[in-house]
């Protein structure tokens, strides 16, 4: 496609994730052009806030038209590898709501499919790109030596929606925690041993080491209140990031008395500021929720213009999926 043209876009499934794909393709200079669901009235209802999008109740109805760059898959993860595979058939870039795949072995396929037909293929791993991870990814060196990275995510995330009820919801949360571990150690995922617990359906504890590093993650279908945070504790300080609204701060590894005393108001006024500049960022950019997902989409589109390489490496994407395997088998 020509580098002025918007990218022309296909959503399969016209549920949540599909309308808030859809929103964001919009915001970034997209067009959504087709709807595909099963539920005809789905696919109408999401269409109609897109001037010109039509509709189908088969990717394969749709594919067909030259015009199209780019499918969304929004559907459940049984159905990813056969949408992907007959998008890329046709010729079309994909980006798939993770996981991308049901296993390490179909997502190498589907990669190498992609490869062998010249297009991009990649997961909606969005949290790297919030402004607060990358704010941490960047100021890694910065911290010193990484000691430990902590991974929280207590979900209430529509659980009785998952085949495997809430284990079932465990295996769709963890390639997220693992790609942020993917982008922050290059190759590591894959070799890590874990340590896992799993007490009862719907929750997970794992612990592991990449170098001298302690890493662990902890996903809770029952834990409440709802988080979503990420801790990396260094040698001269530690960054802390909700992951549920994009920002992170910054507590320095200075040590004094009166630092230990000022401490909870240091953090807490930290947290304050951070949490009202990014709500008010979000505000101006109508983000109202899932940050980092337009920002993917839009380097995902800029890399289909030939702008930008593709915004999440084959490397990371098929290290998450080997590190999701470890973990998922475990759940039963």
């Amino acid at each position: 496609m020509t580098a002025r043209r918007p990218v022309r876009a296909v959503i399969v499934g016209a549920g949540l994730m599909g309308r808030w794909h859809a929103e964001a393709i919009a915001r970034v200079g997209g067009i959504v052009a087709a709807v595909v669901d099963g539920n005809l009235s789905s696919a109408q209802a999401l269409a109609a806030r897109h001037s010109g999008a039509c509709v189908a109740t088969n990717l394969a109805e749709i594919l067909p038209r030259q015009s199209l760059d780019v499918v969304h898959v929004c559907t459940p993860l049984d159905t990813h590898a056969m949408l992907v595979r007959q998008a890329q058939q046709a010729g079309r870039h994909v980006l798939a709501e993770k996981p991308l795949a049901e296993t390490a072995a179909v997502t190498t396929q589907l990669l190498s499919l992609a490869s062998r037909h010249g297009r991009l293929l990649c997961p909606t791993h969005q949290f790297l790109f919030q402004p607060g991870v990358e704010r941490v990814l960047a100021a890694l060196q910065d911290i010193g030596q990484v000691l430990h990275v902590d991974l929280l995510a207590c979900s209430a995330g529509a659980a009785g929606l998952f085949p495997g009820g809430p284990d079932g919801l465990i295996g769709e949360i963890v390639p997220h925690p693992l790609a942020l571990l993917a982008r922050m150690f290059p190759g590591a995922l894959p070799n890590v041993t874990w340590q896992i617990q799993h007490p009862g359906n719907g929750e997970l504890r794992a612990a592991g080491c990449i170098g001298t590093a302690s890493v662990a993650l902890l996903i809770s279908a029952h834990g409440r209140p709802t988080a979503n945070t990420m801790r990396v504790i260094g040698a001269r300080g530690t960054w802390e990031a909700d992951l549920f609204h994009g920002y992170a701060v910054f507590e320095s590894g200075a040590v004094s008395r009166e630092r230990k005393i000022a401490r909870p108001f240091i953090r807490s006024s930290q947290t304050v500021l951070a949490a009202g500049l990014n709500l008010a960022a979000r505000t101006v950019r109508h983000e109202p929720a899932y940050p980092g997902l337009r920002e993917l989409i839009d380097r995902f589109y800029r890399a289909i213009r030939g702008a930008a390489q593709a915004p999440i490496p084959s490397s990371e994407i098929l290290d998450v999926a080997v590190g999701r395997d470890a973990l998922v088998a475990t759940l039963g």
